[in-house]
């Protein structure tokens, strides 16, 4: 079953563009989006499942959520007896269908009624790579792509089978209002502990630290790495494709991504929120305190509640940009030796990007796998006469 489906929803106001999440450890609760065409109006409803069968559910209205005034980011208004009663007058019926697209009607008891529907992101879109025979190729691809393009980020996968998701929603999350209720307060009240330092939830700069240091340290988070440098996206692929091959017969080419600054500066807000009712995928830098791991790789991320990114910019790009907005490189995974010890001589190594002894410990893994031995050189000992 898809976790994140879009669609449409018919209301007393007329159809809606609407979207529907849910989390695979919570599969009795959802969250339904709805907006206007053009982005105005966007509500949502948390709404409790009673499944009846496996295949049809009671809906059940909990929460009824809106955009913050003057942000945007989801909240619970504050509602009078009246608007309470109203709302809990809204009931429905939820079917999943073979295909795992989700069809279904909602009534209220004062008379009024309507359908909705919704299915996964259909179509297979992804951006078109250029296909690298060897590491020099690649090299002079990243040329092309700063001359042409425009790219200022890039990210690197160790398998081109890969699409651009978050770890939050490779984790079976969608619902990003739950992760910022119940799971961020979490890691923040650990992350206090381990640093001896107050992080301040309501000040976006210690925020975004603090979704910086969970994507670091392994928490999934709705962020997506990626860096300044094309080289460091190289390293992070070959060594993925180095470390992980025994566990992925299929991969031929790792991928390297390339996104444009025409992206990234049309959206890159001052402020970013994440629990928001739209869908959206926005740029975002985070601070390096307290996060040397993000100093060294030269960390930028995109944030989203989209958990297909790489459709989402496809169609963004075929939409709105008249100019591409990402591209990608594939490399054979053979390549991964002189990839890696040509980025050694750079100085970009697992040390360089892993501050620490851990960092050091993957280097020596990785030079034990692709370094050249050194010629023996029979001499005489130091200090020996003749």
């Amino acid at each position: 079953m898809t976790l994140q489906q879009f669609g449409s929803i018919q209301t007393p106001e007329g159809q809606l563009v609407s979207m529907v999440c849910m989390d695979a450890d919570r599969p009795n609760e959802a969250v339904f989006h709805w907006w206007a065409e053009d982005g105005s109006n966007p509500q949502g409803a948390l709404v409790r499942l009673d499944w009846t069968s496996s295949d049809e559910a009671q809906m059940v209205p909990s929460l009824l959520y809106g955009p913050h005034p003057g942000n945007g980011e989801i909240f619970t208004p504050v509602l009078t007896d009246e608007q309470w009663a109203h709302f809990q007058g809204f009931s429905g019926r939820l079917r999943r269908l073979k295909n795992g697209a989700f069809r279904g009607e909602w009534k209220h008891k004062g008379g009024t009624e309507g359908k909705f529907a919704y299915s996964a992101a259909s179509g297979d879109e992804r951006v078109d790579a250029t296909k690298c025979a060897n590491w020099d190729e690649f090299k002079s691809w990243v040329a092309t792509s700063r001359a042409d393009l425009d790219a200022v980020h890039y990210r690197g996968h160790g398998s081109s089978h890969f699409r651009l998701a978050t770890t939050f929603h490779r984790a079976g999350r969608t619902r990003i209002e739950r992760y910022c209720r119940e799971t961020l307060p979490q890691f923040r009240m650990h992350a206090e502990a381990v640093l001896g330092a107050r992080i301040d939830m309501g000040n976006p700069d210690d925020y975004s630290m603090l979704l910086g240091l969970a994507q670091h340290h392994g928490l999934p988070t709705p962020l997506l790495d990626w860096t300044n440098s094309p080289y460091i996206a190289a390293f992070f692929a070959f060594s993925d494709a180095l470390e992980m091959g025994g566990t992925r017969p299929g991969t031929t080419h790792v991928r390297i991504y390339a996104l444009a600054r025409e992206f990234t500066a049309r959206w890159s807000p001052n402020v970013v929120v994440l629990p928001f009712v739209t869908p959206y995928v926005c740029a975002l830098s985070i601070s390096g305190r307290n996060n040397p791991r993000l100093y060294a790789q030269q960390g930028q991320f995109l944030v989203t509640n989209v958990a297909d990114v790489e459709r989402y910019l496809c169609i963004a790009q075929k939409k709105n940009s008249p100019k591409p907005i990402l591209a990608a490189a594939d490399v054979p995974v053979t390549c991964a030796p002189t990839a890696l010890e040509d980025l050694a001589f750079m100085g970009l190594t697992a040390a360089t990007m892993f501050p620490g002894l851990d960092g050091v410990s993957r280097m020596l893994r990785h030079e034990m796998a692709f370094k050249r031995p050194v010629p023996r050189v029979l001499s005489k000992p130091g200090g020996a006469s003749s």
